[in-house]
């Protein structure tokens, strides 16, 4: 995990397709053939790397007859892969354009878990991304994982609450964080 506790592997974009990509494979997969997912190789290898400290990977190096390197899900990983695959059928589709798969959906969603709402400035002081927080937040209003609402009074106050259908995913997510925070 890196920032604290906080954030872990399914904070980075593209992690929970890789983490489906491997589910759906159902057997190890050659490391090269998951750049359809995230192409840049160091940022593939990277990504990897830190769901393997998290213990959701296992990466094995084969060296007959060429080097390649396997990446097969853990016990946990498969668990966590079935939590992502039922947020992931929760919202419509493909994984590629979804919110769960950009970068702080993870963080933001089990932020706003179990709270009324939060305020958004109080979010961009947990994670000081405008952008990213602003991008993914849009895209769970659109997909119908949070509201966003302004406050009536004197002052802007922008806040995000999750919806019925929100509080399932940022559940999945919950037990997620709480799965890689116990690895052994």
């Amino acid at each position: 995990m890196r920032e604290g506790e906080f954030f872990t592997v399914l904070s980075d974009r593209q992690a929970a397709a890789l983490i489906l990509a491997l589910y759906e494979a159902d057997k190890p997969v050659i490391m090269k053939d998951l750049q359809g997912v995230t192409n840049h190789t160091q940022t593939l290898r990277q990504r990897l790397d830190s769901m393997e400290a998290d213990g959701i990977v296992v990466l094995d190096t084969i060296y007959s007859p060429h080097k390649s390197v396997n990446v097969s899900l853990t016990d946990v990983g498969k668990e966590i892969a079935l939590l992502v695959s039922m947020a992931n059928t929760i919202i419509p589709g493909d994984i590629s354009g979804k919110s769960i798969n950009m970068r702080y959906a993870d963080p933001i969603l089990r932020l706003l878990r179990g709270k009324e709402y939060v305020v958004q400035k109080d979010i961009k002081a947990v994670m000081p991304y405008y952008d990213s927080i602003t991008k993914v937040l849009a895209k769970m209003a659109e997909e119908g994982l949070v509201i966003r609402t302004e406050s009536d009074e004197s002052y802007r106050e922008i806040r995000y609450s999750l919806t019925p259908t929100g509080r399932q995913v940022a559940d999945a997510f919950e037990t997620i964080h709480k799965k890689i925070a116990s690895k052994g």
